[in-house]
């Protein structure tokens, strides 16, 4: 976007120093004017071809871009996987190949300037030689004039061709530029509150009192198709009691989970809390209510402190201990070399995967939020890490509003409410051991494949 922005800038320069040149050479004469303005206009049809061709070179450019940020994201992000499967010969083939694109586009861009370049120099040379003749057998010139207006052509044709070549170069830029500008207007079209990050510090966290309903949900991600992610959801989550939600693979769990958080707009539907519609009015103090502990948790390069007071900044000594404690995880920072202040290395490589998500519990305790989110948050734990995550969740029951995404129905046996979707669908609600009765049920089923699989 800068490179455009000073290609334009120095179009635009270019053009109103080209205007005073004419506006001097008409002065002078009118007709010679006019003839040299009137080749311009030819060389600038002809030209047209350049410019397109430029486009085009500049949209396989930006789409090339694209690729190669997606691309070497990709290969950071699963340097693990890449190595321990020994896919280094595939990952170099890649940057070979994308090496060799842009090689070849950056030589086609290459070559378009310089046949361009050359075009327009053949062309100078020729009008030059031309308007020299009809000077001084058509226009009758005198010869002091006659320099004095070859002086004044010869600082305005390369005008032109500087003016040409700031097109081409802009040209190329556009397709850049155009897939910027719709990023941000996608982004300000997607933008959920209209003040800035100044009104996050200011508004107050919800307190929820009653529940948290949604009311006839439907949601597809793609609005033109026929696939919904969530099909007429009616469901009540009550205030400071344990809701989990379960279901195969593609039900629409953790759709429904950013819906209820207010991360996903219903498509039709509302989502109400304590009975009032959630809106950008009071989107804000939900979020601010709520700690979320996602599948795979985030934990950045730092110590246990910094990670720890990066969700709640004021926290002092004795209210991080606190919260490591309810998350049973204060046991394992004390055994830490530095304690608080141990680096646990990038996203908590230094940790074990219990240790990961229970400190990151700790941290979301620190908010002391009224609503808890997790999601599959014990799926990748051994058994006895998930039994101690259960047992923290065991003791939060009736404090605060907990909901549980699961996979493992172990997690869930002693959840107020179980809910359980197919296909975005709620086909049963109720207590675990009710639904794990009803013979043919969903539930049922996926309950029965788990405890096989146990077994087996």
């Amino acid at each position: 976007m800068t490179n455009g922005t000073y290609l334009f800038l120095q179009f635009l320069g270019s053009a109103i120093f080209t205007l005073i040149q004419i506006g001097i050479a008409f002065w002078l004469s009118a007709k010679l004017t006019l003839f040299v303005l009137g080749c311009g206009l030819v060389i600038a049809l002809f030209s047209r071809y350049f410019i397109k061709r430029a486009q085009m070179v500049g949209s396989r450019s930006a789409e090339l871009a694209r690729n190669y940020i997606g691309g070497i994201t990709d290969h950071f992000n699963g340097i693990k996987d890449i190595k321990s499967n020994m896919l280094e010969h595939s990952r170099n083939e890649w940057l070979q190949d994308w090496s060799t694109r842009i090689a070849r586009e950056r030589y086609e861009s290459s070559r378009l300037r310089l046949n361009s370049q050359l075009y327009f120099k053949l062309s100078s040379s020729l009008i030059i030689a031309a308007f020299i003749y009809f000077s001084s057998t058509l226009f009758q010139i005198q010869g002091g004039q006659l320099l004095l207006i070859i002086l004044i052509f010869s600082r305005l044709w390369p005008r032109f061709t500087g003016l040409q070549s700031n097109l081409e170069n802009i040209a190329s830029s556009v397709p850049a530029f155009q897939s910027l500008t719709g990023l941000i207007d996608d982004c300000q079209s997607s933008k959920e509150v209209q003040g800035g990050f100044h009104e996050y510090s200011q508004v107050s966290p919800i307190r929820l009192e009653e529940a948290l309903e949604c009311v006839d949900v439907s949601y597809r991600y793609n609005p033109e198709g026929e696939n919904y992610a969530l099909r007429h959801v009616n469901m009540q989550i009550r205030a400071n009691e344990m809701t989990a939600i379960v279901g195969r693979s593609g039900a629409g769990k953790s759709t429904l989970i950013d819906i209820v958080m207010g991360l996903l707009q219903p498509e039709n539907g509302e989502v109400r809390i304590d009975g009032r519609r959630l809106s950008s009015d009071n989107l804000l103090s939900l979020r601010k209510s709520i700690s979320y502990i996602p599948q795979d948790p985030f934990l950045f390069n730092g110590t246990i402190r910094e990670n720890m007071l990066m969700m709640e900044p004021g926290a002092s000594e004795d209210q991080l201990w606190e919260a490591l404690g309810d998350a049973a995880a204060s046991e394992f920072v004390r055994r830490q070399p530095q304690g608080l202040d141990t680096l646990i290395g990038d996203r908590g490589i230094r940790l074990s995967g219990g240790e990961r998500q229970r400190l990151v519990l700790a941290r979301t305790l620190l908010r002391k939020p009224s609503i808890l989110v997790l999601d599959e948050a014990t799926s990748a734990l051994d058994t006895e890490n998930e039994a101690k995550i259960q047992a923290v969740l065991e003791g939060l029951k009736g404090t605060m509003t907990i909901i549980v995404v699961a996979h493992r129905l172990s997690t869930i046996r002693n959840a107020d409410q179980v809910v359980v979707l197919d296909q975005g669908r709620i086909v049963q609600k109720g207590k675990f051991t009710h639904l794990a009765e009803e013979n043919g049920g969903m539930f049922a089923h996926l309950l029965g494949n788990q405890t096989l699989m146990t077994v087996n």
